[in-house]
């Protein structure tokens, strides 16, 4: 990191996708992995006296808890360690901005609306430990008055990816291997490329501290992935596909009213658009 009295970015969770290109778009930013900080937090101490905002993205990924091997360390790797960090923070002296804590739409399940206020009900581990994790942030902001912005992320796609659907289709594609669907791909999920995702936040933490508590980052627009898979179709490109029924959410869509304030999201990527260019 650069010597400089500028306001320093702290990302949390190294092998994250979202992390790697947000560090590319701020100039003064450092990030750290959430195994390193389980083992010491005073590689924290250099920011002692120093603005800083911090962006949590610490969250593990969920094939490691079904795998039931460390449910432990899971946890502690995804709740405990963002409360520890954060506090660490707090006492040691830094001069903390702003806070992100990068949550997830899954917390939602299947409300149809989504701005923040429903009543919550997140389906699974992961999604009740990512919204557990916003209740342990937000005390602790509102205990050291500090600003907190809850960001829940869509179907994000784009970048290294290789866990969306999005970047299945294309793996599918090029290999020529059949796509497992569930449901037929009748669910309606809002998809939203990983820039889009990184300029909003840029958004967030330029300038003066926002208002926003929760922010939905999405497109706004809902798609199934039936439809995305026609729209392939009928350009020549066909992926073959194997129905998988299972219970799933029915219906995820951002409401963009909060982002919208502050971007343009007519400009965001269209998700066949991208599909099409990376299959040519």
């Amino acid at each position: 990191m650069q010597k400089t009295d500028k306001l320093v970015k702290i990302i949390i969770g190294e092998r994250s996708n979202l992390s790697y290109y947000l560090a590319k778009r701020f100039t003064y930013s450092e990030v750290f992995s959430s195994s390193s900080l389980s083992k010491s937090l005073l590689q924290l101490s250099k920011f002692k006296d120093k603005k800083v905002d911090i962006i949590f993205n610490n969250f593990q990924p969920s094939a490691k808890l079904s795998s039931y091997e460390n449910p432990s360390q899971y946890i502690e790797l995804s709740i405990s360690l963002t409360v520890k960090v954060l506090m660490f923070l707090i006492e040691d002296g830094a001069l903390i901005n702003q806070i992100i804590y990068t949550s997830s739409c899954s917390v939602y399940g299947n409300s149809i609306k989504t701005n923040g206020n429903d009543e919550l009900s997140p389906i699974g581990i992961p999604a009740n430990l990512k919204y557990l994790n916003e209740q342990f942030l937000r005390e602790v902001c509102k205990n050291n008055n500090l600003n907190l912005i809850i960001t829940r992320i869509f179907n994000m796609f784009g970048g290294s990816d290789n866990f969306s659907v999005i970047s299945k289709i294309i793996n599918c594609y090029k290999n020529q291997i059949p796509l497992t669907v569930r449901n037929n791909g009748e669910s309606i999920r809002d998809f939203i490329h990983i820039d889009n995702v990184v300029d909003v936040y840029e958004r967030l933490l330029d300038g003066p501290a926002r208002k926003f508590n929760i922010v939905d980052v999405g497109s706004g627009h809902g798609k199934s992935l039936a439809d995305i898979l026609k729209y392939l179709s009928d350009n020549g490109y066909i992926i073959v596909t194997e129905n998988s029924p299972s219970s799933e959410i029915n219906f995820s869509q951002a409401n963009t009213s909060n982002i919208e304030e502050i971007i343009d999201i007519s400009t965001f990527v269209d998700i066949d658009s991208f599909l099409l260019d990376e299959i040519k």
